[in-house]
């Protein structure tokens, strides 16, 4: 599957999710404290939103970050994006929770997803904006969406005690992207059992 393919597989996966939820569940807990389902639902639906500014960001410059790894290491330096902006995030999405209504929330996924993901696809692999953050080709700005949907929807199914259940092409190229962020030296030894020294969390 392309990645607008992928990313598309797994917002429709999210938005039968939440068309399933009951009252009690979205206010249940999450490993991702202080968000119930209903935070992280906001902080996940955030990103069709995006991904519908991203696709008129068209930039004619080189990328640079050359793939989604690169650019999410770079978040996760003890200075970067990331780690400035956690409270930040985790304020936002439950501000969010607030104020949109759940069926607001799913529309993201069934209404502004697709076509964002249509306009993804007619404009290829070019270079855009992220965000202000970088420039990247699209692919690899997909890459990032794939991630956060794959990851917090295991996030969800936790929640709601339910087995993981995520699209397998989201699984893969999330362990991909993933598996390029940690130090590969590092990574192999500890795959193979050759060394004890901490290699996870790559992300937080």
């Amino acid at each position: 599957m392309s990645r607008v393919e992928t990313l598309g597989s797994l917002w429709q996966a999210w938005a039968a999710q939440g068309e399933a939820l009951t009252a009690e569940q979205w206010a249940a807990s999450t490993r991702l404290a202080p968000w119930d389902v209903r935070a992280l639902f906001a902080h996940a639906s955030a990103w069709p939103r995006w991904l519908s500014y991203i696709v008129t960001q068209e930039r004619d410059t080189p990328p640079t970050h050359a793939s989604a790894a690169a650019l999410l290491r770079d978040f996760n330096l003890p200075d970067g994006a990331a780690n400035l902006s956690r409270q930040t995030t985790a304020d936002k999405a439950v501000a969010d929770a607030g104020k949109y209504t759940t069926a607001e929330m799913i529309a993201s996924y069934t209404e502004v997803g697709p076509r964002a993901l249509s306009a993804a696809h007619d404009l290829g692999n070019v270079v855009v904006n992220y965000l202000g953050m970088a420039n990247l080709h699209l692919d690899e700005a997909l890459s990032i969406g794939i991630l956060e949907a794959t990851v917090h929807m295991l996030d969800l199914q936790r929640a709601l005690e339910l087995p993981p259940s995520v699209p397998a092409d989201g699984l893969a190229l999330t362990t991909a992207v993933l598996t390029e962020v940690a130090d590969p030296v590092a990574f192999i030894e500890a795959a193979t059992g050759r060394t004890t020294d901490p290699v996870f969390p790559v992300l937080t």
